[in-house]
């Protein structure tokens, strides 16, 4: 795995061991930051997601989307994870980049997250398929203050997975690769 944009493009980030982590493809982490990049148009102000906040990796892994995110101009992200085994690679790979500063990996669980002291600007959640994770977690991260009405939402599911049905969610953008769903929204309560 590489990070595939930004000030670290081409550098390497390793993926946790055995089959418990699907890191998200580089085809598609570049496909979905392309469309990041223009996440302005989906705010009535200067507003940008990405640039003018923090960004949380709700599901972390290797830390692959929270770290692309600060390469591609993110001021800070926090990663979460549960696994202990995903939590050392993700504090190697922040380390190998240098992004000591920036990055802040935390263990957690995203369906009972702790208290945040500001809402994310962007969160990403990219839980285990199959598990209907999604909606559970946007809830619980908007209860413990991780989400506001200007926190855009990156959702990555099997396509075979239900869609996100929540009242407060806002579905901006949604895109299939492959076996991977992209489901892009706002949260409005």
């Amino acid at each position: 795995m590489r990070i595939v944009g930004g000030s670290h493009r081409g550098r390497i980030i390793t993926p946790p061991a055995g089959r418990d982590t699907r890191p998200t493809l580089d085809r598609v982490r570049e496909a979905l930051f392309s469309m990041l990049s223009h996440a302005s148009r989906w705010y009535e102000d200067d507003f940008h997601p990405l640039f003018d906040g923090v960004v949380l990796d709700a599901y972390a892994g290797s830390g692959a989307l929270g770290l692309e995110a600060i390469s591609r101009g993110a001021q800070k992200a926090v990663l979460f994870d549960t696994d202990r085994s995903a939590l050392a690679v993700i504090e190697q790979n922040i380390a190998s980049l240098k992004m000591d500063d920036q990055a802040r990996v935390q263990r957690a669980d995203a369906t009972k997250p702790p208290r945040a002291a500001a809402p994310a600007s962007m969160i990403f959640l990219d839980p285990p398929y199959g598990k209907q994770l999604l909606e559970t977690s946007i809830t619980a991260l908007a209860d413990a203050g991780w989400i506001n009405g200007n926190t855009l939402i990156i959702a990555e599911r099997d396509p075979r997975d239900p869609e996100i049905t929540l009242a407060v969610f806002t579905l901006c953008d949604s895109r299939k690769y492959g076996k991977c769903q992209i489901d892009i929204g706002r949260y409005n309560a």
